[in-house]
């Protein structure tokens, strides 16, 4: 994106002492160390603003900052990568980044990809094995009904591992996963991609609160030339049940003097309707699915994959498999293998039983695999 598409809007140091509640008469250090500790890797962009703004900076604050240049040059060339794969579509991320303006430095924690099928979730994740070596994998399977969904992950050190957060991947053949019991799961996301950034910052907030990277991300959306029609995104947020949190997220924006006029009244007016008739519907899904159910009405619940093999590309597969013995399941796919598990704690026994039972397992096979399909779910944002 050229820098006539970027966001004019005027990123400062002094934009952000106010966003993190921070005395201006501190000097820039102690921004810096109050940037660190919230959430969503702030540090580069305080050093990139400082930067600009002729702040004077040692040789380590440097060599942050040149670090976390390359780290979000890693991730556009991995967007790029994607493309190669029919359909994949990259959301937040590089694809936000490019709205900031000319030499800011917008955060980044990982890639997020979403995919039309397996076998492309597959395709991506094995390009990125072809750049990167990754020690850590993650699976979980999600289902919408008798649909069968997936969200897979890759990650690696950062250049320097004892400082910089890990990289990641994240790759789901969903556009959303959803609230369980009030929002259910949708799949594709919306054409437009300027929609389909914004959306996806307002289903974080079914993950976690939203924070200063958010607000600041809407901000340079909403500010820059490719800034969507206000009633428009409105209505796309409320036809994917989207609309109470983009409106949250849009009054935290507001609630900043130097912010309000970044997002338009439009849009607060235009969603506050939809999100009404959201919040009253997800009540009824609430008290819907709290009623007891038949077992053919039973919903399939989440399972998640512990991690029994290192990640690599192994060869052509497209598909994972599940090896079912007396103990579980193991789920092999052309990444990793995987013990399926309801949750977070898994017995140790069970845990060294499916090593065991893995040991005596053919390598996974170098070919185009037919078996049952598996879906994911991802760890939080750094």
């Amino acid at each position: 994106m050229t820098s006539q598409h970027r966001s004019p809007f005027p990123l400062t140091l002094d934009l952000l002492y106010e966003l993190l509640d921070i005395d201006r008469e501190l000097p820039v250090r102690r921004l810096l160390q109050a940037a660190r500790q919230v959430r969503g890797v702030l540090s580069p962009l305080v050093l990139s603003l400082a930067a600009l703004e002729g702040t004077a900076m040692g040789s380590g604050a440097h060599d942050e900052l040149a670090r976390m240049s390359r780290r979000a040059d890693t991730y556009r060339r991995l967007a790029d990568d994607t493309a190669r794969v029919p359909g994949a579509r990259v959301v937040k991320g590089p694809s936000i980044a490019r709205y900031y303006p000319e030499g800011v430095l917008r955060p980044l924690g990982d890639l997020d990809v979403v995919v039309p099928t397996e076998s492309a979730l597959w395709r991506v994740l094995a390009l990125v094995l072809d750049r990167h070596d990754s020690d850590e994998a993650e699976l979980t399977e999600l289902y919408e009904g008798e649909e069968r969904h997936l969200l897979a992950a890759v990650w690696w050190p950062g250049e320097d591992p004892l400082l910089d957060p890990d990289h990641g991947v994240e790759v789901t053949t969903f556009g959303f996963g959803g609230e369980p019991g009030e929002v259910p799961l949708r799949a594709r996301l919306p054409d437009d991609p300027v929609h389909a950034d914004v959306l996806s910052l307002a289903e974080e907030r079914f993950q976690r609160p939203f924070t200063v990277k958010d607000i600041l991300d809407l901000v340079c959306v909403m500010t820059s030339p490719a800034a969507p029609s206000p009633r428009r995104l409105a209505a796309v947020a409320a036809e994917f049940a989207l609309a109470p949190e983009l409106l949250e997220l849009c009054d935290r924006v507001r609630a900043h003097e130097p912010l309000v006029a970044a997002v338009p009244d439009e849009l607060v007016d235009a969603l506050r309707g939809p999100a009404e008739t959201e919040r009253l519907r997800r009540a009824e899904r609430a008290m819907d699915s709290a009623r007891p159910r038949t077992p053919a009405g039973a919903v399939r619940e989440p399972r998640y994959g512990l991690q029994l093999t290192t990640p690599l590309r192994r060869g052509a597969g497209e598909h994972a498999t599940e090896h079912r013995w007396r103990e579980g399941v193991i789920t092999r796919t052309p990444v990793a293998d995987f013990l399926m598990v309801p949750g977070e704690l898994v017995d140790p026994r069970l845990h060294e039983c499916a090593l065991a039972e893995l040991s005596a397992l053919a390598p996974w096979p170098q070919r185009t695999g037919h078996g049952a399909p598996t879906r994911p779910y991802t760890r939080e944002e750094v």
